[in-house]
Parts: structure tokens; C-alpha cells; sequence
């Protein structure tokens, strides 16, 4: 998927907002509190792995971050963390500075979009 491409994906899914939202019922605001108290959590451990040019750990975090805003339905964030979890997995570490610079631009975005979700 190209940059390109990954732009046309939503911040967050609809579909599996609304979803979550009928299944989780009373606690769906938690799962959502829950995710934006975990966002920063994350970066804090990708950026550690990273400056400790540590290639596994940036595939593992990874790995769990990104099944985390897949199930959410934060789907751009899902697909850039993807991307960070590959160059991990890959031991691209010049790819992982881009990546998560990126990752975090989109978090913020995404952010916002959970918060509003919470009114």
C-alpha cells in the first residue's frame, strides 16, 4: 500500500465504531479511555525500542499496537504501526524513524476522533 493509499484509509471505521458501540454498551466509553490512556504507553515503548536500535522490540510493541487500533477500527494508525512492526520485523531501522514520525502525526488525528466518539 502506498502513502497514497493509506490516506484514503479512515481514521476510524464507522462500521466498527457503531459495532463496538452495541456490543460493549455501558463500557464502550472504557474501551475508548482505555485506548487513548494506552496511545502514549506505546509511543513511549517504540521510541525507547528505536533509540536502542532494537529492531525485536519494535516488531513486538508493534505487533500488539497494531491489532489493538485494528480493533478499535483506527485503521490509518493500524496501517502505519504495520508498517513500523515490518521494519522491525525486517531490521529496516532507517525505515522505523519515518514510520513512526508518521504513526505519531496520525495518532493525534485519531485522537481526536475517539475523543469526540466519548460525547
Amino acid at each position: 500500500m502506498s502513502d497514497t493509499d493509506f490516506n484514503h484509509l479512515p481514521l476510524l471505521d464507522e462500521e466498527i465504531i457503531l459495532e463496538l458501540r452495541e456490543v460493549m454498551e455501558d463500557e464502550f466509553a472504557d474501551l475508548l479511555q482505555n485506548f487513548l490512556n494506552d496511545l502514549p504507553l506505546q509511543f513511549d515503548r517504540l521510541q525507547q525500542a528505536s533509540d536502542q536500535n532494537d529492531a525485536e522490540q519494535i516488531y513486538h510493541i508493534g505487533h500488539k499496537f497494531k491489532s489493538s487500533c485494528g480493533s478499535l477500527g483506527a485503521l490509518r494508525l493500524a496501517e502505519l504501526v504495520r508498517r513500523l512492526e515490518q521494519a522491525g520485523r525486517l531490521k529496516q531501522m532507517d525505515a522505523v524513524g519515518r514510520w513512526l514520525a508518521q504513526a505519531r502525526a496520525v495518532a493525534a488525528e485519531t485522537e481526536s476522533a475517539v475523543r469526540d466518539q466519548l460525547v
